[in-house]
């Protein structure tokens, strides 16, 4: 399934997050707004609905980006 302009535009956001890259300001706003991340000084940090977000959008892409610690042992 082919995710809408407004989801896609979120889990690119979250992913830049995720993955420390420059992220735009208003894509930030949008997350801040929305509870998906939160900032603690200078730092932009996934909260867990952010993360819970990312998994969701990510299934629906089918897509499978985890942190390390999301990785349960086999």
């Amino acid at each position: 399934m082919a995710l809408s302009k407004k989801q896609n535009k979120r889990l690119g956001a979250i992913l830049s997050v995720m993955f420390k890259e420059e992220t735009p300001p208003d894509r930030i706003q949008e997350l801040l707004d929305g509870g998906f991340v939160s900032q603690q000084n200078d730092d932009v940090l996934i909260t867990p609905l952010g993360l819970s977000e990312k998994n969701r959008l990510c299934t629906l892409s089918g897509l499978n980006i985890k942190y390390t610690t999301e990785k349960k042992d086999i």
